[in-house]
């Protein structure tokens, strides 16, 4: 009956191969750092413009997070959550129409979110590459982001310009015919 013994020898080689696998993937995620975005700090604006009026704006609530290791910013999983309701533009009646039916429709979809894919980056400029869900519709963006890391500290500025038509945003006022393409900058500041 040597069965047993020869399974107790290749259990000490078992226990090495995984004690040596749980220190790797524990090295590979010690090197990710959870970064927690700060509503107060960071901000989403838009512009959006129009034949009488145009809107700036912004959203008030979001929440989110950075997963990346500081040395490779290519490494970066973004996920960001926006309450459509909290949109404001500093007129209370527009910013009730834009969250109606008309164009939000905050009721039937209150969050926009977006989740990255993958990133590509150079120095302290990065692309980001993600899903974007608006009004219910999830389309695949290219994001052009700055990012500045510091000890326990993220930012993370860009711009880009969303098509409302992409997402359902299709409103039209005869009056005040509105541009499709809205444009859309962000600061993002996180902390560990």
């Amino acid at each position: 009956m040597r069965t047993p013994v020869r399974g107790r020898r290749g259990l000490p080689a078992l226990l090495l191969l995984t004690l040596v696998w749980t220190q790797g993937s524990a090295t590979a995620r010690a090197d990710t750092v959870r970064f927690r975005i700060q509503p107060e700090a960071s901000e989403v604006t838009f512009k959006a413009s129009s034949r009488l009026m145009n809107a700036d704006g912004r959203f008030h609530r979001l929440a989110g997070e950075v997963l990346v290791d500081p040395k490779d910013l290519s490494t970066a999983k973004v996920t960001l959550s926006i309450e459509a309701a909290s949109i404001d533009t500093g007129i209370t009646l527009r910013d009730n129409h834009l969250r109606s039916e008309d164009f939000f429709d905050a009721r039937r979809f209150p969050t926009i979110a977006f989740e990255s894919l993958r990133a590509e980056a150079a120095g302290g400029r990065a692309i980001v590459v993600g899903r974007l869900t608006l009004h219910g519709v999830t389309r695949e963006i290219t994001v052009p982001v700055d990012v500045a890391l510091a000890a326990g500290a993220l930012m993370a500025s860009g711009e880009l310009v969303v098509n409302r038509r992409d997402y359902g945003l299709s409103y039209d006022s005869f009056l005040n015919p509105i541009a499709n393409d809205v444009r859309v900058a962000f600061t993002i500041r996180a902390a560990r």
